[in-house]
């Protein structure tokens, strides 16, 4: 089944350049009998000629299209036996199949050019019908047109609605090297000329024909009336059947695609940043596809890099940063920093599976994470076991420091719950400290080597720090600095302990303990 559908495609061009010349060959027969009043004669050297130029022009055409078509049929069958087609051939096979609706109009025009030169030379022989080699001449001209016309446009619309999808399944049509584009301009230049100048010259010819007949004295004027009448409904009928089917054509070629953009922009303005155009020209209809799925998939990389981004930093400074409301040559803010380490980890991580203990410190994480988010706090880094995190940064906050109490109040009631779930379990007790310290610090997207993190610098960070380590000493689980002591008021529940020396400072600091 799969061998007959390429068989089928692998002939479909050829097929359709064929019904474009038989047609030429009915239309040359028609304008013979009805179109123009004059007829050649019929005898048997004429018809000979008629039939052995038909069978060259068929034969012809068939040898060429499918010299031509040598790299496009090698594809199709590789495709119907599954087998890979080498990148030189597949470009040689796609660039000549964009370019083949160009082959089958010169081929048809060419011929029909020839029988133009040919068959007046042979009818200049036949005595009785000498006069008649222009009218031979202008017939084929006019045919040779037409024919043209419908071959360009019967050949574009299977490239478009069979073939492209089979040779462009990812689109790419606008970018072959080597492929003439079928303009939009062009196109509809050439329906113009087939639906009204061909049949105007063909009308006029008509009439300049039976004027000539008239001057000879070949036909009386009545007659002549009643025959120039007949040719001119004639021509009437059939040009406007080829300029319906032809404007049939176009509308088909360009309608759809149009109609694909609409679909896929409808997709994005609802979100969908999955849509995607399916191009079957290269023409500019073609190219606005193009950049639509270029577009829609810098989208969707865009969302992805979003939401992957979010994985490794909050959404806040995600979106700050996306924004660009984060100067990345850094900016003094009025913070509060929570640092929160794990008492006693190391002998943990040595006398417990490895994979336990990511689960342990993951989930320690994923609990401690919701409760500094909870109170409107930005984690800004996992370091080992240890969590920092900031409150007023990047988003300005008021009351900070409040929040950031709040938080660690929130992260010891939280941690006691997760020690009954892991006791239950059979797991290990974990114990922490929280360091709380209120301040200016620089902020800004510090980094090396391409990379870059969004982390604050500064005094003020590193007391937070040197309180989350005091923990141990004190025997206390949560220690805030004075300065943010001072900023939660009276009626705090903290209370102030002995004031302290750390390392890094000369003098003591003040510290409470949170109730």
């Amino acid at each position: 089944m799969a061998r007959l559908k390429y068989f089928l495609l692998a002939n479909s061009m050829v097929l359709g350049n064929f019904l474009a010349n038989l047609l030429g060959v009915m239309v040359m027969g028609l304008l013979d009998r009805f179109g123009y009043m004059e007829s050649v004669p019929r005898t048997p050297a004429v018809i000979w000629l008629i039939v052995l130029y038909d069978l060259f022009a068929l034969l012809t055409g068939l040898i060429i299209f499918y010299i031509y078509e040598r790299p496009i049929r090698r594809h199709l069958r590789n495709l119907a036996r599954k087998e890979q087609t080498p990148r030189p051939l597949l470009s040689q096979a796609r660039r000549r199949l964009l370019n083949e609706p160009w082959l089958g109009m010169g081929l048809s025009l060419g011929l029909w050019i020839l029988a133009a030169i040919v068959f007046p030379i042979f009818l200049h022989q036949v005595p009785t019908a000498e006069h008649l080699a222009p009218v031979l001449a202008v017939r084929a001209l006019f045919v040779g047109l037409l024919t043209m016309t419908s071959a360009f446009f019967v050949l574009e619309h299977i490239l478009q609605h069979r073939l492209a999808p089979v040779f462009f399944p990812q689109g790419g049509l606008t970018r072959v090297r080597g492929a003439r584009r079928i303009s939009i301009g062009l196109r509809l230049g050439m329906l113009v000329m087939a639906s009204s100048m061909i049949p105007f010259l063909a009308i006029f010819f008509t009439i300049q024909s039976s004027k000539r007949m008239l001057d000879r004295g070949v036909i009386a004027s009545a007659e002549m009336l009643g025959e120039l009448q007949t040719s001119v409904l004639f021509l009437s009928i059939l040009f406007m059947v080829n300029a319906a089917s032809l404007a049939f054509l176009t509308r088909s070629n360009l309608v759809h695609p149009l109609r694909e953009i609409i679909r896929a922009l409808r997709q994005v303005r609802e979100g969908d940043f999955n849509a995607r155009v399916e191009v079957m020209a290269n023409d500019e209809v073609g190219y606005t596809g193009e950049a639509i799925n270029q577009m829609t998939a810098g989208l969707a990389e865009r969302e992805r890099i979003k939401d992957t981004f979010g994985k490794y930093v909050s959404q806040q400074v995600r979106d700050e940063i996306l924004a660009g409301r984060i100067p990345l040559d850094g900016e003094i803010k009025q913070v509060t920093m929570l640092f929160s380490d794990l008492r006693n980890f190391t002998p943990l991580v040595e006398n417990t599976d490895p994979k336990q203990v990511v689960q342990i410190i993951n989930g320690y994480f994923t609990r401690m994470t919701e409760a500094v988010e909870g109170q409107s706090g930005l984690v800004l880094q996992y370091v080992g076991d240890e969590i920092e995190a900031v409150f007023g940064a990047p988003l300005a906050l008021a009351g900070h420091p409040r929040l950031a109490l709040e938080a660690a109040w929130n992260m010891r009631a939280a941690l006691a719950e997760y020690n009954a779930l892991l006791a239950a379990q059979g797991g290990p007790v974990l114990r922490h400290g929280i360091g709380i310290h209120t301040g200016p610090a620089m902020a800004a997207n510090i980094g090396g080597g391409g990379r870059l993190s969004y982390a604050l610098v500064g005094d003020t960070v590193n007391l937070a720090a040197r309180l989350q380590d005091l923990t141990k000493a004190l025997g206390r689980d949560i220690l805030l600095s004075g300065t943010t002591a001072a900023a939660l008021g009276s009626g705090a529940r903290v209370e102030h302990l002995e004031n302290t020396l750390v390392k890094g400072r000369s003098q003591p600091v003040e510290v409470y303990a949170a109730l």
